[in-house]
């Protein structure tokens, strides 16, 4: 995602294999946080994937980053590790598409 002078303002990166996808790395640049940037990027991932035929995508998150983002938009809890990293807890996610 870049701005109207080209600068990048987002990006969301990962990978489709074998009927899933996985989004590795989401990230808005601070001073455009707060505008619906990362739901727009999550759409995008998450439409991308879905026409290279994914069936889910899954995100792993911390509970100090955004998992009411993903959860907002669909993806369900599939687990949660405490103490990943100390004091904190690691949150999969994962979102199952309807079939084409």
């Amino acid at each position: 995602m870049r701005d109207e002078a080209g600068h990048a303002i987002g990006v969301a990166a990962g990978y489709s294999w074998a009927g899933i996808a996985e989004l590795k790395l989401m990230w808005v640049e601070e001073s455009y946080r707060g505008r619906g940037h990362a739901k727009a990027l999550l759409n995008a991932f998450v439409a991308g994937a879905a026409a290279r035929g994914a069936r889910r995508v899954w995100v792993s998150t911390h509970d100090f980053q955004a998992p009411g983002l993903y959860e907002k938009a669909g993806f369900e809890r599939m687990a949660e590790f405490t103490g990943w990293p100390e004091g904190h807890s690691n949150i999969i996610l994962c979102k199952t598409m309807a079939p084409r």
